[in-house]
């Protein structure tokens, strides 16, 4: 049986990963800061390691053993540093590893910095010589969506800094279930499964769909990707974070994460779920207070990940 150490465990995706490996039957180690907030957010016949990606031993025992490593870890300054240790301690024991990469427009040596890492990353394993896959999630539903209901729940305004672009989010749940399919399946190997929801939705698109499961009028000013970083910043995020939300949003508001693919449905089986889908399930989060959303909330505007 496989034994899969996944990495950045508890954030917005890593849950569903775990969850949708587990639903197959696989062993599941995951590695973690906070065994706490494991014991919260993820099954309980997960193995919960506590770690930091920061501590080679740690790491080195955490992948004692396995088969396969989720290669997903927090955007940052130093993602592509932390990534291609990982990728080093992987070779060291000859693991399979399975890349959790970004939006696929920005993965290119010029694209906005987080971007540029996960190329550099992507580089670095294809050149490591292990066997390897590689998904590519549009940004998630769980962070775009969360984020749209916050600002509609506090104040009846939803802030549009992508102008009339849309872009092709994709539910946390669709990215785990292909992402376990890759893991599972060596016929993956090599492969890089781009993967996005069935539309690309504008802003104001999404803002008719919740005035419809709400029955409530809803504003939407308009803002500039460069407006959003400073606000951000001026709520308290780090400038690289800010700089990073700035620089996706203007690279979204190009259009270029419109796209469109059937790689989930052809990973899963399913066809993804939709914004509508997100919208409908998750009603109450646009009129109640929203309780702490281990894998279904986030703050910012990209798919970043957390540990």
């Amino acid at each position: 049986m496989k034994t899969v150490l996944v990495t950045g465990a508890t954030g917005r995706l890593g849950p569903h990963i775990v969850g949708a490996l587990l639903a197959k039957d696989v062993r599941v180690r995951a590695l973690t800061r906070d065994p706490g907030r494991a014991a919260v957010v993820l099954p309980g016949q997960a193995d919960v390691v506590a770690g930091d990606l920061a501590d080679p031993q740690a790491l080195r025992a955490a992948l004692t053993g396995i088969s396969d490593l989720v290669l997903l870890t927090p955007h940052g300054p130093d993602m592509y540093d932390v990534q291609a240790r990982l990728i080093d301690l992987a070779a060291d024991v000859d693991v399979r590893v399975v890349k959790v990469s970004g939006t696929s427009s920005g993965i290119r040596p010029d694209g906005p910095d987080a971007c540029r890492q996960h190329w550099l990353a992507e580089e670095y394993l294809r050149a490591s010589g292990l066997p390897f896959a590689i998904v590519r999630p549009n940004a998630f539903m769980q962070t775009l969506l969360a984020g749209v209901a916050a600002s509609v729940r506090q104040r009846g305004v939803v802030v549009n800094p992508l102008g009339s672009a849309g872009i092709s989010i994709v539910d946390c749940a669709d990215v785990g279930a292909a992402t376990a399919e890759v893991i599972c399946d060596r016929r993956h190997d090599g492969s890089t499964a781009v993967l996005t929801g069935p539309a690309a939705p504008t802003y104001r698109e999404i803002v008719e769909e919740v005035e419809t499961v709400t029955g409530r009028a809803v504003s939407v000013v308009d803002v500039t990707p460069q407006q959003a970083g400073e606000g951000a910043r001026a709520n308290g995020m780090s400038d690289w974070e800010a700089g990073h939300l700035a620089e996706m949003l203007a690279m979204f508001s190009t259009g270029a994460s419109e796209y469109v693919t059937t790689d989930v449905q052809a990973l899963t089986g399913r066809p993804p779920a939709s914004a509508r889908d997100w919208i409908r399930r998750h009603a109450d989060l646009f009129t109640q207070p929203a309780p702490a959303l281990a894998a279904t909330g986030a703050t910012s505007a990209t798919s970043e990940e957390g540990s």
